[in-house]
C-alpha cells in the first residue's frame, strides 16, 4: 500500500489512462476509509479514486475530521481540530496527485456528512480542484475564517435530504446560499429523504462528474 500522510485505501482505474482524473472520498463523522467506496461502482471508471481515512479516532474503525457535540441548540464543531484536519487533507490532497500521477487539471472531491463539509472547506482553499460535491453536509463557510478562503469561484454540486434527521435541511440550504453568495457555480438537488444516500443521490452524482472531468 502506498502511503500517504493519511491513511487511505486506493481503486486503480477500470479504463487507465496516463494520467487518470483523480477523486477523493471523504467519509462522515464516526466513520471510514472503507465507507465511500460503496459508490466506486457507479463513479466514472477512468478515475482514480482514493478514499480517505479521518486523522482522529473516535473509536476502532471510527474516526472524524474534528469533534462535534449534539446540543439542543444544534451540532457545535470544533473549528481548532477542524482546520487542523484541512491542513492534513490538504497535503494529502497533493501528495495523491503526485503518487498516483493523475491529471491535476481534472480532480474531484465528494464527501458525505462531516466528509462533505471537508470537501466544502477544500474547494474553497485549493484551486486546483475541478469539482466538489457535498451530499448531506456541514456548511463549510460556518468553519472558516474569511482569511482561510482563497478560492473566489469553486464549482460545486450541493445535494440534501430534505427529512435528514441529523443535518438539517437548513444546512443544506445554508451551505447552498453561502456558495452562491460567494461567487461559485452551484448545482443544488434535494430529495425528500434522511441522512441517506440513495439511487436519486447517486444519479446526481453522477451526472455532474460526467459534465465535469
Amino acid at each position: 500500500m502506498v502511503e500517504l500522510p493519511l491513511r487511505h485505501e486506493a481503486l486503480s482505474p477500470r479504463s487507465p489512462s496516463v494520467a487518470p482524473p483523480l477523486l477523493v472520498l471523504l467519509h462522515g463523522y464516526g466513520s471510514n476509509e472503507e465507507d465511500l467506496l460503496q459508490l466506486a461502482p457507479y463513479l466514472p471508471e477512468e478515475c482514480q479514486i482514493i478514499s480517505l481515512r479521518a486523522p482522529l479516532m473516535l473509536a476502532p474503525g471510527s474516526n472524524c475530521w474534528y469533534e462535534l457535540a449534539f446540543t439542543q441548540e444544534g451540532i457545535v464543531a470544533d473549528h481548532i481540530q477542524a482546520m487542523h484536519s484541512l491542513a492534513f487533507l490538504r497535503e494529502t490532497f497533493h501528495a495523491a496527485i503526485r503518487t498516483y500521477t493523475c491529471d491535476e487539471k481534472r480532480v474531484a472531491v465528494i464527501g458525505f456528512s462531516q466528509g462533505a463539509g471537508m470537501a466544502g472547506m477544500l474547494a474553497l482553499c485549493e484551486p486546483v480542484i475541478r469539482c466538489s460535491v457535498l451530499l448531506s453536509g456541514l456548511n463549510p463557510f460556518a468553519m472558516m475564517s474569511p482569511k482561510d478562503i482563497t478560492v473566489s469561484h469553486p464549482n460545486v454540486l450541493v445535494v440534501h435530504g430534505s427529512y435528514d434527521e441529523v443535518v438539517p435541511i437548513a444546512t443544506g440550504h445554508a451551505s447552498r446560499d453561502a456558495f452562491v453568495a460567494h461567487g461559485a457555480t452551484v448545482q443544488y438537488a434535494e430529495y425528500p429523504i434522511g441522512h441517506t444516500i440513495d439511487l436519486r443521490v447517486i444519479a446526481a452524482l453522477t451526472t455532474f462528474l460526467s459534465t465535469q472531468l
